[in-house]
């Protein structure tokens, strides 16, 4: 049986430029793509669940029709928690039944949960900061002594930068741990790692080969300096070429994730390279057609082509 693709997304939101494209790239290769939409399977999947104990019969005709292979395009930063679970209870659906996944369901996890990512990263001594997820017991001497300032606070799960702030002094700190819902469980405080340079890296990586980089201008959001980069923010793509050093650092990072495919954000600082985001359900837009190409070269050769 010719093997099909199947793209798991938030029908809410509908297929953004993106997915049209990764379908229409591999319909070129004569390749079937079904879009999934997640909010469809029931509200009991909005917790997660083991894996055993999922019943999805309309998404077990879909597979048996040929759909083995699956991308998660559930962006964290557009989705709600009951819409990330769900799409992980999709994807531990398929990885129990040995569907291939791209991300694995363990890089799903950390896509989705940052302190999740911090923890498999130090396994590996990934070169990332310190992060932990706030807690009323933390007050400010603690942040001065495991921290410092200025310092980051930003949610767990999310993406493009938002909800991403620079602290630069305990004034500022307190004004947000005055906030509603601050110590829910889906906000951390991350030591700020001082760039070097004007610019970050970004790195895409593929089955452990790193075949893209370029940096992104870094952008004030809300700062005296430029301290961050997003294009989400206003930052803009300049060619860069990844040093040997940041290339090995991309791919440890991907490693100690789980990925097949990740797009990883580091800082050049004056120690070297530092890892501030994976991205692992990168978003793409018009002009990065190259990428979304070798993206689909990759996965045609390496799990569809005989």
């Amino acid at each position: 049986m010719v093997k099909k693709v199947g793209i798991i997304y938030n029908g809410t939101k509908g297929a953004d430029w993106a997915i049209d494209f990764f379908k229409k790239e591999f319909e070129k290769r004569n390749i079937s793509v079904f879009l999934y939409d997640a909010n469809i399977i029931g509200n009991e999947y909005s917790k997660k669940r083991n894996p055993e104990d999922l019943q999805l019969p309309a998404l077990e005709k879909i597979t048996n029709n040929g759909y083995t292979i699956w991308m998660n395009r559930v962006y964290p930063s557009e989705a709600d928690q009951g819409l990330i679970n769900k799409g992980l209870n999709i994807t531990a659906w398929l990885s129990a039944r040995n569907y291939t996944t791209i991300n694995p369901l363990p890089a799903c996890i950390a896509d989705y949960d940052k302190k999740f990512a911090y923890e498999a990263m130090k396994k590996w001594n990934v070169n990332t900061p310190k992060t932990e997820i706030l807690e009323e017991k933390m007050d400010v001497e603690y942040f001065k002594k495991e921290f410092g300032f200025p310092l980051i606070i930003k949610t767990n799960t999310g993406g493009k930068g938002i909800g991403v702030k620079k602290i630069n002094n305990p004034s500022e700190l307190e004004n947000i741990l005055l906030q509603r819902n601050i110590f829910s469980g889906n906000h951390l405080v991350q030591k700020f790692v001082k760039p070097s340079a004007s610019h970050d890296i970004r790195i895409g990586v593929i089955n452990g080969e790193p075949l893209i980089s370029y940096g992104r201008t870094l952008v004030k959001n809300e700062s005296e300096d430029a301290w961050m980069g997003s294009c989400y923010h206003g930052s803009k793509i300049i060619p860069y070429q990844a040093s040997e050093e940041e290339l090995r650092l991309a791919i440890l990072s991907s490693k100690a994730l789980g990925a097949i495919l990740n797009e990883v954000d580091m800082y050049i600082t004056e120690d070297g390279p530092v890892i501030i985001e994976n991205n692992l359900t990168p978003g793409y837009d018009e002009g990065e057609e190259r990428w979304i190409k070798l993206i689909v070269d990759h996965i045609y050769d390496k799990h569809i082509k005989e």
